[in-house]
C-alpha cells in the first residue's frame, strides 16, 4: 500500500513538469514564428523563386520582393508580381498582381524540397488576348501546363512529382484584347480557382460581373456569369478535352444589348443562359438553353406576358471559325419553331439557315406583334395554325401558311373566318417606291417577305383584299375593295386600323377603300415625349350611307356620302354630303395626323342652304334644353368630351334668328379650349351690310361675351319691323361695341354694357316725339347699361333746325327721350352781343 502511495504522488509531480514543458516548447515556437521570419532574408531567393513559377507558366515572371511568414500557416508573400507576355500577344503583362500568397505544404519540407500548397492572387489583372492566327494567349499556358507531370492537389502524401497547387483569385479583372487594341468588354470582381482534381484533369471555376468599361453601366445591371467544369491534358492544345457549364443569370436583357452591341435596344425582360461545351478545345460541342422572362418594351408592356425557352446545339470548328450542325428548338404550345444550318465563318458570316415552322398556334404570332405595337389588338382573339419552311442562304427563300386563321373581338357577333393566309419569301421582290429602293437595297431585297392577296368577306359588293410585305425594319399592308361597316367596323377597331376614323361611324353603311399603311416594327421613342407614331396612311376611302356620332353633338350625322384622302401629314374630306338633325350640308375638312392634342388644329368648311337659330339650338343642344340659342355657345364648356379644335367658315344662303333673316351669311371662327373666337361674321340683313368681329369665353364661372358690330345703310323699316310696332323709315349704319355675360337673354340683358353711335338719314319715328316724326339726319352716340341705351351726345337736324335729344331707350323698347331746340338757344346766344 505504500508503495502505491508513492507511485500515485510521483505521477502527480511528473504532470505539472510535462505540462510545464509543453507550455514552454509551445512559446518558443511562437517566439521563432515572430522573430525567426524577419531575420531570414528570402529575397536572395527572389529570382529562383521567380524562375520556377516562369518554367512552369512559360512566360517570364518578376518579383518586387518575397517574404517568409510562418503564422497562421508557413506561406510566401510575393509582391508585385508580374507574369509577361507571350511576344506573339503583345508586349503587356498577362497578368499582374500587387499581392500573392504562396502557402507551403510542411510535409514536403521532410523530404528536402519545397511545394506550394495554395497560390491566392489579391485584385490581379488579366489580359486574354487573341492574335491575328486566331489563337489566345492563355492557351500557351494550358499547354505548357500540360506537359509538366504534376501529382493531383488533394493528394495527401506527397510523391514523385510535385502536386498541382490549388490556384485562387479574389476580386480579379480580366481584360479582353485582339491583338494590341484592348476591347471595352471586361469581368470585373472575378473569383476564379483552378486545381488538378486527377493526375491528367484540371478543375477550374469562375464567377465574375461582365461589363462595358466605355459605358456607364452599374454591376447589378449585367448579371453573373458562371463557369465551372475540366480541362485533360493532351499532346496539343487543340486536342485538349474540355467539359464546361456555364450560366449567365438575372441578366436584364435592355442592359446585356448595351453590354454586347453598345446600343439600347429598348427591350425589357430578364435572361437566363445556361450552356454546355464538350470536346476538344479546337472542335467543341455546345448545348444551350435560354430563357427569357415577361419580354416587353421600355416604353409598354404586352396585353400578355411573352416568354421564351429555346434550345440550342452544336459545333464550333476552330480552324474555319464556322459553326456546324446548328439546332435550335422552340416548343411553343402543340408546335415548335426549329432551327438548323450552318455559320461558315463568324467572322465574315454567310450563314446558311433553316427555319421549320410547325404547328405553331396564331396565338403566337400575335403576341408576337403586341410585343411591338402597345395595345395591338387588345382586345381579339384568334386561333389557327401556321406551317412553313423559310431557307436563308444569301437570298431569304421559303413560304409560310396560315390555315384555318378566325379573328374575333367583342364587337363581332360571329368570329370573321379567313380559310388561308399565304406569306411567300423569294427574296426578289423590288422596293416600292423611289423614295424607299436606296433604303430597301441596303437591306438586301433578299430578306423580303409577302403576304399574297388575301381576300375577306366583309359584306361589300366586292371582297376586301389585303396584300402586304415585311422588312427587318417595317411593313406594308394594303386594303383595297368594299365593306359594309358593319362588318368592317370591329375589324377595325380590333386591329387599330384608322382608329380615328372608324371608331366614331355607328354600324351601318358601306366603305370602299385603297389604303396603304406603313409603319415601323418599333415606334420612335422621345425620352421627354414618349413613343412617337410614325405609321403612314396613304390612299383614299369612301363612305356611302354612313352615320357619325360624337360626344360633343347631341345626334348623329346622317353622312350620304364622303371621300377621304389620306397622305403622311394629313386628311381631307372632300366633298362629304351629310344630314345633321334634318339640317343639310356640304362639308369639306383637313384632319393632321402627326400632332399633340394642343396643338391639333382641324380646318374645315361648311356649307348649308337654310339655317334656322331654333332648328339649329335644337340640333346641337337636343329637345330637352331651353329654348334659348345662347345656351348653345354655354354647351361648349359643359360637353364632355370637348369640342376638337376646329379652325374654318361656315356658310349659309339664309340664317333666320327669330325675325331677322340674315342672306349670304358667313363667319370665320376658330374653338379652341372654352374660347370660341368669330374672327369674322358677314351678310346681309334689313337691306343693308352686316359685319361682326368677337369672343366667347367659358373659362369663368359663367361664359363672356365681346363683339364689336356693324350695320351698315340698313332699311330703318325693316329695323322698325323688329320693334313689333314702332313705326320707322330712313336709312341707318349703327355701330356697337358690347360686352355681357351669363347663359340666357335676361342674364345677357342685365349685364350688357358698351357703346353705340348711330347715323340715320331721311328718317321717321311715329310713335316718338313730334320733333322726330320727320328729320332730315339723326346722330347719336351713347352707352349700354342697365338694360337701356344711353344717348350721351344726340342732335337730329331737319332742314335749318337743329335739335338735341336726350334720354334712354329700354331694351324692352320703352322711349324716354327729351329733345331741345338748339336753334333758338343759338340765337338766344347771339342777341346780348347784337344789342352791343
Amino acid at each position: 500500500m505504500v508503495q502505491s502511495a508513492v507511485k500515485v504522488m510521483s505521477e502527480a509531480v511528473r504532470k505539472p513538469r510535462t505540462r510545464y514543458w509543453i507550455l514552454f516548447a509551445a512559446l518558443s515556437l511562437l517566439a521563432i514564428a515572430l522573430v525567426l521570419p524577419p531575420l531570414i532574408n528570402m529575397n536572395r531567393y527572389q529570382r529562383q523563386i521567380a524562375d520556377a513559377i516562369s518554367r512552369g507558366l512559360g512566360r517570364p515572371v518578376h518579383l518586387s520582393s518575397v517574404t517568409l511568414r510562418l503564422l497562421p500557416r508557413p506561406d510566401l508573400e510575393l509582391s508585385n508580381f508580374v507574369v509577361e507576355e507571350d511576344p506573339a500577344f503583345g508586349a503587356e503583362p498577362a497578368l499582374r498582381a500587387p499581392s500573392v500568397d504562396a502557402a507551403i505544404r510542411i510535409s514536403s519540407l521532410w523530404r528536402g524540397r519545397l511545394e506550394i500548397g495554395r497560390i491566392s492572387l489579391d485584385q490581379p489583372s488579366v489580359n486574354l488576348v487573341r492574335n491575328s492566327e486566331g489563337h489566345w494567349n492563355l492557351g500557351t499556358i494550358l499547354l505548357q501546363a500540360s506537359h509538366i507531370p504534376n501529382a493531383p492537389t488533394t493528394q495527401r502524401r506527397a510523391s514523385q512529382s510535385p502536386r498541382f497547387p490549388y490556384i485562387e483569385a479574389s476580386n480579379a479583372r480580366v481584360n479582353f484584347k485582339i491583338g494590341a487594341e484592348k476591347k471595352p468588354f471586361s469581368f470585373l470582381n472575378a473569383d476564379f480557382a483552378m486545381w488538378l482534381a486527377e493526375p491528367d484533369e484540371w478543375r477550374i471555376r469562375l464567377e465574375a460581373q461582365p461589363v462595358r468599361t466605355d459605358l456607364d453601366l452599374g454591376l447589378s445591371d449585367t448579371g453573373t456569369m458562371r463557369v465551372e467544369g475540366s480541362l485533360k491534358r493532351a499532346a496539343e492544345l487543340g486536342a485538349m478535352p474540355i467539359n464546361l457549364h456555364a450560366e449567365w443569370s438575372n441578366a436584364p436583357l435592355g442592359q446585356i444589348s448595351r453590354l454586347l452591341f453598345g446600343i439600347e435596344s429598348g427591350w425589357r425582360a430578364n435572361l437566363e443562359v445556361t450552356g454546355d461545351v464538350t470536346g476538344s478545345v479546337f472542335e467543341p460541342q455546345f448545348k444551350t438553353r435560354i430563357r427569357i422572362a415577361g419580354m416587353h418594351r421600355q416604353e409598354f408592356s404586352p396585353i400578355e406576358p411573352f416568354n421564351v425557352d429555346a434550345t440550342c446545339q452544336g459545333g464550333y470548328q476552330q480552324p474555319s471559325h464556322s459553326i456546324t450542325d446548328l439546332t435550335c428548338f422552340w416548343p411553343i404550345d402543340a408546335g415548335h419553331l426549329l432551327l438548323t444550318g450552318n455559320i461558315p465563318d463568324i467572322e465574315h458570316p454567310v450563314p446558311a439557315l433553316q427555319l421549320r415552322i410547325q404547328n405553331v398556334p396564331a396565338t403566337f404570332g400575335l403576341a408576337a406583334l403586341r410585343l411591338t405595337r402597345n395595345g395591338f389588338a387588345g382586345s381579339a382573339q384568334v386561333t389557327g395554325r401556321m406551317q412553313g419552311t423559310l431557307d436563308y442562304r444569301k437570298q431569304l427563300t421559303g413560304n409560310l401558311t396560315v390555315n384555318g386563321l378566325s379573328i374575333r373581338t367583342p364587337e363581332m357577333n360571329v368570329p370573321l373566318l379567313v380559310p388561308v393566309v399565304h406569306i411567300v419569301a423569294d427574296g426578289n421582290a423590288a422596293p416600292t417606291s423611289p423614295r424607299t429602293r436606296k433604303k430597301q437595297l441596303a437591306l438586301s431585297a433578299s430578306t423580303l417577305l409577302r403576304i399574297e392577296n388575301t381576300s375577306l368577306s366583309l359584306g361589300g359588293a366586292t371582297p376586301l383584299t389585303i396584300a402586304g410585305s415585311f422588312t427587318p425594319s417595317a411593313f406594308t399592308l394594303h386594303f383595297n375593295g368594299n365593306a359594309s361597316i358593319t362588318d368592317l367596323r370591329p375589324v377595325a377597331i380590333g386591329v387599330g386600323l384608322l382608329p380615328n376614323v372608324i371608331s366614331p361611324l355607328t354600324p351601318q353603311g358601306e366603305a370602299e377603300m385603297d389604303l396603304t399603311v406603313r409603319s415601323p416594327w418599333l415606334p420612335q421613342v422621345s425620352a421627354s415625349d414618349g413613343p412617337t407614331s410614325t405609321t403612314t396612311t396613304e390612299g383614299t376611302l369612301r363612305l356611302k350611307n354612313a352615320e357619325f356620332r360624337a360626344g360633343f353633338l347631341s345626334g348623329p350625322v346622317e353622312i350620304t356620302s364622303a371621300q377621304a384622302a389620306f397622305s403622311p401629314e394629313q386628311i381631307i374630306w372632300e366633298p362629304v354630303t351629310a344630314v345633321f338633325q334634318k339640317i343639310p350640308v356640304t362639308l369639306s375638312a383637313t384632319m393632321p395626323v402627326h400632332c399633340s392634342d394642343q396643338a391639333c388644329v382641324y380646318e374645315f368648311s361648311l356649307t348649308t342652304p337654310d339655317l334656322d337659330a331654333a332648328v339649329l339650338q335644337s340640333a346641337l343642344l337636343g329637345a330637352d334644353e331651353h329654348n334659348e340659342l345662347l345656351q348653345l355657345l354655354a354647351r361648349l364648356d359643359r360637353n364632355k368630351p370637348q369640342w376638337p379644335v376646329l379652325n374654318g367658315t361656315v356658310h349659309v344662303s339664309t340664317f333666320a334668328l327669330g325675325p331677322l333673316a340674315i342672306h349670304d351669311a358667313s363667319s370665320q371662327l376658330r374653338i379652341e379650349g372654352r374660347t370660341i373666337q368669330f374672327l369674322s361674321i358677314d351678310g346681309h340683313t334689313l337691306n343693308g351690310t352686316v359685319h361682326a368681329t368677337g369672343t366667347m369665353d367659358a373659362s369663368g364661372s359663367t361664359p363672356h361675351y365681346s363683339f364689336d358690330a356693324q350695320l351698315t345703310h340698313a332699311n330703318a323699316i325693316a329695323v322698325s319691323n323688329l320693334w313689333h310696332g314702332q313705326h320707322a323709315s330712313g336709312t341707318v349704319s349703327v355701330n356697337t361695341q358690347l360686352e355681357m355675360s351669363g347663359y340666357s337673354a335676361d342674364d345677357l340683358s342685365r349685364s350688357a354694357q358698351g357703346t353705340f353711335s348711330w347715323d340715320w338719314t331721311q328718317g321717321a319715328l311715329t310713335d316718338g316725339p313730334d320733333e322726330l316724326t320727320r328729320f332730315d339726319h339723326w346722330k347719336a352716340d351713347g352707352a349700354v347699361k342697365n338694360a337701356k341705351l344711353v344717348l350721351d351726345r344726340s342732335q337730329v337736324t331737319k332742314g335749318a333746325t337743329k335739335s338735341g335729344v336726350a334720354g334712354t331707350i329700354s331694351f324692352d323698347r320703352k322711349l324716354n327721350l327729351t329733345v331741345t331746340d338748339l336753334t333758338e338757344q343759338a340765337q338766344a346766344s347771339r342777341k346780348p352781343s347784337q344789342s352791343n
